[in-house]
């Protein structure tokens, strides 16, 4: 049961798809209207992956060719970690780690020195994950999740923190 990590192409979409809606049903369950998850989050997903995101750097895990995890960064002056999904059934396996170390390490090559990313307030486990990864929390803010307001949390990934991240795969 090894994991594979690699960059994903279009032929992954419904792959990712699914998995991404997975995980936002298990993870966003408890911050959003339970109307949120079905019909909208289903025209959300589609939305997404019916045209391939070219604009973003994704990665995804693969476990015994099924894919078990992604990772989407869109690119700025510090470049976005826009997702990192681990599908609910391997969670707390360490895919989440290898995966986002995977990750830092391809932002790296591309020049980049940092990384940033948004977690929802009250989700207190992934931002458990992400404080242990090394990030740095700054104040929350405003947002919207699928039509609900939630609070976000930035977390900032720089310095001797990123470098030893990429370095740790």
């Amino acid at each position: 049961m090894t994991l594979h990590i690699r960059a994903a192409t279009p032929a992954d979409a419904p792959a990712l798809m699914a998995l991404h809606g997975a995980s936002w049903r298990a993870a966003y369950g408890p911050y959003v209207p339970p109307g949120a998850l079905g019909t909208p989050l289903d025209a959300n997903m589609r939305a997404r992956w019916d045209r391939w995101p070219a604009d973003r750097m994704i990665r995804l895990a693969e476990r015994d060719g099924a894919v078990v995890g992604f990772g989407a960064v869109e690119w700025g002056n510090v470049p976005l970690l826009d997702n990192l999904h681990v599908s609910p059934d391997a969670r707390g396996g360490g895919v989440g780690g290898r995966l986002f170390r995977a990750i830092c390490a391809d932002v790296a090559t591309q020049g980049a020195t940092a990384l940033r990313l948004f977690v929802i307030e009250p989700h207190a486990g992934a931002r458990r994950f992400y404080r242990r990864m090394g990030g740095v929390e700054g104040a929350a803010v405003d947002d919207m999740l699928l039509g609900a307001p939630v609070r976000m949390v930035p977390v900032l990934f720089e310095g001797a923190v990123f470098a030893a991240l990429r370095q740790e795969l």
